[in-house]
Formats: C-alpha cells, structure tokens, sequence
C-alpha cells in the first residue's frame, strides 16, 4: 500500500496510523461535511453548522473530534464585544484512494505548504 500526503507539490510517505486517522476521520459522513465546509476559507462554528445544516452541538462535538486528531488549522481573534472567537479550517484538501488488483494507494493533499 502507498501512502503518500502532499503538501503543495512536494510528497511525503505518511505512516499507516497517520493514514488510518485521515481516512477513520473521511468514513463519517457529518465530519465530511464539516472538512467539505472548511476546505478553503477559515469559518466559525456558526457559519459551518448552518452550511452543512447539523446542529450547533453536533457541529462543535465533530469540530473536536477533527482537533484531537490534528486535522484543523484553527485561529483566534478577539471580537468587538470581547469575546475570543475561533475559526477553522481543514488541513485536508483533497484524498484520492485508488484499489486496483490487490494494491492500495492512498494520495491525501492537505492545505499546508513546505
């Protein structure tokens, strides 16, 4: 099986509990959603859960889960009230899984660059 991620064009071979995250992470079809939703442009939790039509609390919960497994860029501003206000967005960008014959390849493309 190959496992290859790219950051911009440059490929790195990624282990198997690395790829096996990603792709336990894409098998969910809310978390899906949310990383579709997130994939090109930093949103906050309310703008994510009204895209993807989840509820706030479903949105937040499956926000985490892809946090814990280091799957977000997130960042932080204080807004005009004072209040900290975080926005994510998905380090995937794209995944490719090809199976032909016996073999496995697997291509992840994130939004990083070396």
């Amino acid at each position: 099986m190959a496992l290859v991620c790219y950051h911009g064009e440059n490929p790195h071979i990624i282990n198997q509990e690395r790829a096996d995250i990603i792709l336990n992470a894409i098998s969910d079809p809310e978390r899906r959603k949310i990383i579709a939703s997130i994939k090109n442009e930093f949103k906050k939790v309310s703008q994510i859960s009204e895209e993807t039509h989840l509820s706030t609390s479903t949105t937040y919960r499956k926000i985490h889960e892809l946090n814990e497994k280091n799957l977000l860029i997130s960042s932080s501003k204080i807004s005009a009230n004072g209040k900290r206000e975080f926005t994510y967005k998905s380090k995937i960008q794209k995944v490719i899984m090809t199976f032909e014959y016996d073999a496995l390849d697997v291509r992840i493309y994130t939004n990083l660059r070396d």
